[in-house]
């Protein structure tokens, strides 16, 4: 199963708001991120590469608005291949192939402008009259019913809605949300203008009819990032059974005082029983065991609370939003807090994806290995001698006359001298004590003509 996620992200070249979003991807598994509006160009792009494990296509828009982009998991990179993509930053298609079924995925971000839309949605529909297996997701810009406006707002069979219709009944895909959904309300767009909130349904998937059994579920998730929502739907194109995967623990339990508290119960009651002291290994492995089970239980009822807690709000947003749409006046100022409950929410459960996920050594610049080699290049040029002083005092830069001026000095320095021992066991003695007095004596010996002064206190000194 891939998780396939559309969003209107209304520009992302903030680097911080790209870190939470990307931890956001990674927490909740996305395989398939479908982007709008991202604001990108070619240079940001190359920039924020490392960032993410999986490959991005993208077509940016020529005014450094508009922008569309793919996002694909490293676990499916190699499914996924780009067919093609506009130069406005309005359009991309990619395919997807698994178990001998190949999906066309478009993204696609509709203009604001009327006539533009309707122009747009010609091209869509003539581009994409001869693919099968058809999903297109991303910023429509067209309400497709009346309940997909709210407040003030009004749903109109204008022409661009027509122009889709067209595209929907030419190729036989259909709003699958609505088709499961057909009398709930919710919208993927909200923005608060003048003390009155807008809102529409604008964002969603159109999908093949022959590919809605694969779909297993879709939904829509409030998010502080956006003034839309996220668009979520898990496509299953496969009947393999998966196992339960990795566990790791997460050490904020570490933390908790009553999960502290149980690890230590369960460690003196494991102490009391006989394999403690008849098989210890036996015994370890049990008590493992144990601390691991109640981790698992513990996490897994955190890890639903927090759940509760998001779809609590989430739910308490979409009630007023609804409220708002049906014509009662709302809390505006209580929308807003909910909102940045949410926010806040969004950004504690990332901490654990940002770090899993590294993206946090990407926002703090954290350098590549060529960075490095180059670095330990540069240091070694700034630290190589450039120039000499021969022994007249004069400074030598040219690498011939270093030639004899190192000749020189190593003919200088090869001329037998007396050395005075004396004077090394005074500065050295306790590095000497630390060597082999017999070989250093011997290699001494070999490498003077003249014996030392001071030979008979080294002899005494290191009883030699």
């Amino acid at each position: 199963m891939v998780v396939i996620c559309s969003l209107n992200c209304n520009g992302m070249r903030n680097v911080v708001n790209l870190q939470r979003f990307l931890s956001i991807v990674q927490d909740r598994k996305f395989g398939i991120v479908l982007l709008q509006e991202t604001f990108w160009d070619d240079g940001f792009i190359q920039s924020i590469k490392h960032m993410y494990e999986g490959d991005i296509y993208y077509s940016n828009g020529t005014d450094g608005r508009q922008g569309v982009a793919v996002l694909v998991s490293k676990y499916y990179k190699d499914k996924i291949k780009c067919i093609y993509k506009d130069e406005q930053g309005r359009f991309i298609h990619v395919t997807y192939y698994e178990n001998d079924t190949l999906v066309n995925f478009v993204s696609l971000y509709a203009p604001n402008v009327v006539s533009d839309r309707c122009n747009f949605f010609d091209f869509v529909i003539d581009y994409t009259k001869d693919l099968d297996n058809l999903i297109i997701g991303g910023d429509f810009n067209t309400s497709l019913s009346v309940l997909d406006r709210g407040s003030k707002t009004c749903h109109m069979n204008d022409e661009p809605y027509r122009k889709l219709t067209k595209l929907m009944n030419d190729n036989n895909v259909y709003d699958i949300w609505r088709a499961r959904n057909p009398d709930c309300r919710i919208f993927s767009w909200k923005r608060i203008s003048e003390g009155k909130l807008q809102q529409s349904r604008i964002d969603y998937f159109l999908v093949s009819r022959n590919m809605s059994s694969f779909v297993q579920s879709l939904y829509y998730n409030v998010t502080s990032m956006s003034d839309h929502s996220f668009v979520i739907m898990n496509l299953n194109c496969t009947c393999i059974e998966r196992g339960p995967g990795l566990w790791v623990l997460n050490n904020t339990l570490l933390f908790n005082e009553e999960y502290v508290q149980r690890v230590k119960d369960i460690i003196s009651q494991e102490k009391e029983s006989e394999l403690f002291h008849r098989d210890f290994l036996v015994w370890w492995d049990n008590l493992k065991y144990r601390i691991k089970r109640y981790s698992q239980i513990l996490s897994s009822d955190l890890a639903k609370q927090n759940k509760r807690e998001y779809y609590k709000l989430e739910r308490q947003i979409n009630i007023l939003c609804e409220k708002a749409a049906s014509g009662t006046v709302i809390d505006i100022a209580k929308l807003e807090n909910l909102k940045l409950e949410l926010s806040n929410f969004e950004i504690e459960k990332c901490k654990g994806a940002v770090l899993r996920a590294k993206a946090i050594w990407a926002v703090e610049s954290d350098k590549n290995t060529k960075y490095f080699l180059n670095l330990e290049k540069y240091k070694q040029e700034s630290n190589a001698m450039k120039e000499l002083l021969n022994e007249n005092g004069d400074t030598v830069s040219d690498t011939e006359e270093w030639k004899n001026t190192v000749n020189s000095d190593i003919h200088r320095i090869s001329i037998p001298r007396t050395i005075d021992i004396s004077i090394i066991c005074k500065n050295v003695h306790y590095d000497l004590k630390l060597c082999s007095t017999k070989t250093l004596y011997t290699i001494m010996l070999e490498n003077i003509v003249e014996e030392p002064v001071g030979i008979e206190l080294w002899k005494s000194e290191f009883d030699v």
